[in-house]
C-alpha cells in the first residue's frame, strides 16, 4: 500500500513537471515570435517613418519655392508634377491664401484677371460661403494637377472643411507643418492633408500675404504592401487620434490555426514632421509555427521517463546496496590517496628545506667570498703602498739628487736620462695610485663612506662626457659597519660604471639614505635616462648579477626597473642593525 501511494504520488508530480515543461516551452516560443514581431515591426515603422520624412522634405521644399517667387506657377506647377511623379502618394499640391471677407471680391477678380474667368470663393457646398462680415477664408487658388476635380477645388474655403480647421489655424499661427484629420478620398482610400503656412518676413513677394501650403497625402501608401508583410501580420495605421487611418492584413491562414493562441502585438508611434501616426502591428500565433514536436518529444520523453522511473523504484534496494558498496570503494581509494598526499607532500616540505639550507650557505659562501676579495684588495693595495710606493719614491730620489749633480750641464746625457727616470717613476707611481684607489678606496678608511662616494663619483669625470649627476645623500652613513660600506662603495661604482658605459644617458640620480625608524636599514637607489634595456633576457652581463648577490649576501633586496628607451632605475635595500628582512629579487 505504501509502494503504491508513493507511485501515485509520482504520477502526479510527474504530470506537473510534463505540465510545466510544455508550457516553458510555448513560453519560449511565444517569446522567439515577439522578437521576430518587433523585427517586423522595426521595419513597417521605418517604412511609415520614411514616407513621414518625404512629405515634410517635399512640403518644405514646396513651400521655399513659393516663398522665393509665388508668380512663377509653370516652376511651382514643374516641381509639383515632377514631386507626384516620383512619389504617387502625394494625391495633390495646393495653394491657400488667408483672405478677409471684406477682401473676397478682390481676390476673386485678382483670380480672375490671372485666367481663371469662373473663379468664385465658396464653401464646402458649392455655392455657399458659409461666412460672416470679419470672418477669415482660405480659399485655393493653386492646385496640382488641374484636372476636372482640380477645377472644382479652386475657390474652396478649405477652412469650411470640418477636418481642416485645426491644422489649419496652427499651421498659419506657428508657421510649422500640421495635419488635419483624416477623410475619404473620392477613390474610397483614406488620406489626410499636411499644412504649412509661408513666413512673410522670408517671403520674396512684399505682399505681406499670408500663404498656406497644402499636401493631400494617400494614407495607403504610408505602409508596405501586401508582399512585403510576413504571414498572419495584421499592420493598422491610426492618426494622433486615435482614428484608423489604413489596415493591412495577410488571411494566408484559417482562423482555427491559431485556436487557443494568444495574440501578439507591438505598437510604435512617429511624432515628427506634423504627423503623428500610430503603427500597430499584430500577429494571431498559428500552431504550424509553435514548436509542437518539441512539446510531443517533451511528452513521449516524460512517458517513458515515467516507466524507467517507476522500474527505478522498484529496483531502488538493489541500487542502494550497491551504492553502499561503491561508496565503501571510494572511501578506501580516498583514504589510499590522502596517505600517497601526504606521503608526498613530506618529500616535498624536506626538498624545500634542503634547497632553502643550500640557498642560505650559498649566500654565506658568496658573503665570504666577497669579503675575502676585499681583504686581498686591501692587502694586494697595501703592499702597492708600501712596497711599491717607497721603491718609486726612493727612484725619484735618487733621479733628482742625479739631476742636481749634473745640472750645470742640461744636455749631457747623464742629466737627460735622470729627467727620463725621474718622469717615468712618476708615471709608474699614478698607475699604481690608480690600482690602490680602484682596488681599496682609501677614502674609505680615512674619511667614511660619505667622502669616498664623492671621490668614486669624482673617478668618472661625468661633467666631461656630458652627464649631470643629482646626488642626495642623507643620514649618519659614516658610522656604518666596514661590510657595509664596502658594499655601499662597491654597488655605487659599479652601477655608474653601467650608466657611463652603456646607459648613453644626460642624467643620473644617485640617492643614497639611512632610515633608522621603524628599523636601520640603508637605501641606495641609482636611476638613468639613457636608452634602457630588457631586464628579463639574458643580456644583461654580470655586473648586475654581482650587484644582485652582493645586496642578498647581506640579506637585503635587490630591485631592478628598466625597459627599451625608458632609462633604468636600481633600488637596494640593506639592513643595518641585527634585524634582517627576507631576501627577494624583482
Amino acid at each position: 500500500m505504501d509502494i503504491k501511494r508513493k507511485i501515485i504520488g509520482l504520477s502526479a508530480a510527474w504530470s506537473v513537471v510534463t505540465c510545466f515543461f510544455l508550457g516553458l516551452l510555448l513560453l519560449l516560443d511565444i517569446s522567439g515570435h515577439r522578437e521576430s514581431l518587433q523585427l517586423e515591426s522595426s521595419i513597417v515603422y521605418e517604412y511609415t517613418y520614411e514616407r513621414a520624412l518625404i512629405n515634410e522634405v517635399i512640403l518644405h521644399n514646396f513651400v521655399e519655392l513659393v516663398e522665393t517667387d509665388l508668380n512663377n506657377f509653370e516652376a511651382i506647377r514643374r516641381y509639383a508634377k515632377d514631386m507626384r511623379e516620383h512619389y504617387p502618394h502625394v494625391l495633390q499640391f495646393q495653394l491657400l491664401r488667408r483672405v478677409e471677407e471684406r477682401q473676397v471680391a478682390a481676390f476673386e477678380q485678382e483670380m480672375r484677371d490671372r485666367g481663371f474667368p469662373d473663379y468664385r470663393v465658396h464653401g464646402f457646398e458649392r455655392g455657399a460661403s458659409g461666412t460672416e462680415p470679419g470672418d477669415v477664408l482660405y480659399p485655393v487658388f493653386f492646385v496640382e494637377p488641374l484636372d476636372a476635380r482640380g477645377e472644382r477645388l479652386l475657390g474652396l474655403d478649405s477652412y469650411s472643411v470640418a477636418s481642416n480647421r485645426t491644422a489649419l489655424i496652427q499651421a498659419s499661427y506657428y508657421l510649422d507643418v500640421f495635419a488635419s484629420d483624416p477623410y475619404a478620398l473620392s477613390d474610397g482610400e483614406v488620406g489626410y492633408r499636411l499644412f504649412h503656412a509661408t513666413d512673410p518676413a522670408r517671403s520674396a513677394n512684399k505682399d505681406n500675404l499670408s500663404y498656406v501650403v497644402t499636401l493631400v497625402i494617400r494614407a495607403n501608401e504610408l505602409l508596405p504592401p501586401l508582399p512585403h508583410l510576413s504571414e498572419g501580420l495584421r499592420v493598422t495605421l491610426y492618426d494622433g487620434m486615435g482614428n484608423e487611418l489604413l489596415q493591412r492584413r495577410d488571411r494566408s491562414s484559417e482562423d482555427w490555426e491559431g485556436l487557443l493562441l494568444p495574440v501578439i502585438a507591438d505598437q510604435r508611434t512617429i511624432n515628427r514632421f506634423g504627423q503623428v501616426l500610430d503603427v500597430l502591428v499584430e500577429k494571431q500565433l498559428r500552431w504550424s509555427e509553435m514548436s509542437w514536436p518539441f512539446g510531443l518529444v517533451v511528452v513521449l520523453f516524460s512517458v517513458f521517463s515515467y516507466f524507467f522511473t517507476q522500474q527505478s523504484y522498484l529496483r531502488k534496494k538493489d541500487a542502494e546496496r550497491e551504492l553502499i558498496r561503491v561508496n565503501e570503494k571510494l572511501r578506501l581509494e580516498r583514504d589510499l590517496l590522502e596517505d600517497r598526499v601526504q606521503e608526498r607532500t613530506w618529500e616535498l616540505v624536506k626538498a624545500n628545506s634542503e634547497l632553502r639550507r643550500q640557498v642560505k650557505e650559498n649566500r654565506s659562501l658568496t658573503q665570504k667570498i666577497l669579503s675575502i676579495q676585499e681583504e686581498e684588495r686591501r692587502n694586494i693595495a697595501r703592499e702597492l703602498h708600501d712596497e711599491m710606493g717607497q721603491s718609486l719614491t726612493a727612484i725619484r730620489t735618487d733621479s733628482h739628487l742625479l739631476k742636481k749633480l749634473t745640472s750645470k750641464d742640461s744636455k749631457s746625457l747623464l742629466h737627460q736620462a735622470a729627467a727620463s727616470i725621474d718622469a717615468t717613476a712618476q708615471r709608474i707611481y699614478g698607475v699604481t695610485y690608480g690600482l690602490m684607489r680602484a682596488l681599496r678606496p682609501s677614502a674609505l678608511d680615512d674619511l667614511g663612506l660619505v667622502d669616498a662616494i664623492k671621490g668614486c663619483v669624482a673617478t668618472f669625470h661625468l661633467d666631461s662626457i656630458g652627464v649631470e649627476l643629482h646626488l642626495s645623500i642623507k643620514g649618519a652613513l659614516n658610522e656604518l659597519p666596514e661590510d657595509l660600506n664596502i658594499s655601499c662603495y662597491r654597488l655605487v661604482q659599479e652601477a655608474l660604471n653601467n650608466c657611463v658605459k652603456h646607459a648613453e644617458a644626460s642624467n643620473i640620480w644617485l640617492r643614497i639614505e639611512r632610515l633608522e625608524d621603524p628599523e636601520d636599514r640603508l637605501f641606495i637607489s641609482i636611476e638613468d635616462d639613457g636608452k634602457g634595456f630588457d631586464w628579463r633576457s639574458n643580456a644583461t652581463g654580470f655586473g648586475l648579477i654581482g650587484m644582485r648577490e652582493r645586496a642578498l649576501a647581506q640579506d637585503g633586496d635587490f630591485k631592478l626597473r628598466s625597459s627599451p628607451g625608458q632609462g633604468a632605475h636600481i633600488e637596494v635595500s640593506l639592513p643595518v642593525g641585527d634585524q634582517v628582512t627576507p631576501a627577494h629579487l624583482v
